[in-house]
């Protein structure tokens, strides 16, 4: 994995994000918790998730879901990067 790509993923979350959260002035970064922060709201993350795997061509597993550290931006375009390039 590349520090380049997930540097890209991490950009494309944060830039979702901030197109898709209904809170103005937001500041999104690399530790971000978009679920704890409530940037998104659970359509919304659902819907992140879902464009990120067809954006990238991956599957995220439910256990991968369900884990709490992909609730932050770095960790999740990490795991996205990850994935990628298996």
């Amino acid at each position: 994995m590349t520090s380049t790509l997930t540097n890209k993923v991490q950009q494309f979350i944060i830039e979702y994000i901030e197109d898709n959260t209904a809170l103005d002035n937001v500041t999104v970064n690399e530790a971000s918790n978009f679920v704890n922060e409530q940037l998104l709201d659970s359509f919304a993350t659902l819907s992140m998730i879902m464009t990120l795997e067809s954006e990238f061509s991956i599957k995220l597993s439910t256990a991968e879901l369900t884990d709490e550290k992909m609730r932050v931006v770095g960790f999740l375009a990490e795991s996205v990067a990850r994935k990628i390039s298996a």
